[in-house]
């Protein structure tokens, strides 16, 4: 299994096998919210398979990794775990950076961040600083996962539109029903689009979400699998612990 390049909030790293295996054969496979990848990077590939994300700055990434990858690695090579830097990367304009130097800024500030937000400069006095983005073949998998890979930044309903086939499996893992800390507003409008679209879909799907009455009502007739997840990153001790998840799917 490979790792992404980055962490996200949210991300399935800790579900990512059980989810895996409860993956049906597909033909074409699509993620509606791609964030870090981690079951995209941990199934094996599909014949047809499909990214999508609306963060911009996270699919120029991916983007620059596939056809620049050697060249983003030469560049990383030059840096280091600074809050000078870090603080340089989060406040200069976008706009003069070519995609090459967004990339690497996305990819710095994701790495070296509290919860990998991107927001406030993470250190420690116990752990080392991220080591991985030194490693000079660190993008080089990475990179040979895209290459057969569509990437799409559109909403998930365009998505759903252009790719529902029989022999599509849809995996859903939008942002949390009723959570706050995600860039992108996702709200109870955005919570029935998706679910009114999901249940009129000819192909498959898979949705992970944490588990919420509203949820739970929306989907009650489908299959509901629950788990519990244990999250350890957090400012606040008590928010630390184990909570429940849902995965929910239509076969």
């Amino acid at each position: 299994m490979l790792k992404p390049p980055i962490s996200r909030m949210g991300g399935k790293s800790k579900l990512r096998k059980v989810i895996i295996e409860m993956l049906p054969e597909s033909t074409c496979y699509v993620e509606l919210f791609f964030g870090a990848g981690w079951v995209y990077f941990g199934k094996e590939p599909s014949k047809i398979e499909v990214v999508n994300d609306v963060d911009k700055e996270l699919i120029n990434m991916f983007k620059m990794i596939k056809h620049h990858g050697p060249e983003m690695e030469r560049l990383l090579k030059y840096e280091f775990s600074g809050r000078g830097i870090f603080e340089e990367y989060k406040n200069c304009t976008l706009e003069y950076l070519t995609d090459i130097n967004r990339a690497i800024r996305f990819l710095y500030l994701i790495n070296y961040s509290f919860a990998s937000k991107g927001d406030h400069y993470g250190y420690g006095t116990t752990t080392l600083p991220n080591q991985k983005m030194f490693k000079e073949t660190y993008l080089e998998p990475i990179r040979d996962r895209l290459q057969n890979t569509f990437v799409e930044s559109l909403s998930f309903e365009e998505i759903i539109e252009k790719y529902d086939r029989e022999h599509t499996v849809f995996f859903a893992d939008p942002p949390y029903y009723e959570t706050a800390g995600y860039n992108n507003e996702f709200g109870e409008k955005e919570q029935l689009i998706l679910f009114k679209k999901l249940s009129n879909i000819k192909g498959k799907f898979l949705l992970t979400i944490n588990d919420h009455e509203r949820i739970r009502e929306l989907y009650k007739d489908f299959n509901i699998k629950e788990v519990e997840v244990v999250y350890s990153v957090s400012r606040q001790t008590d928010a630390r612990g184990k909570y429940k998840e849902l995965i929910i799917t239509n076969y």
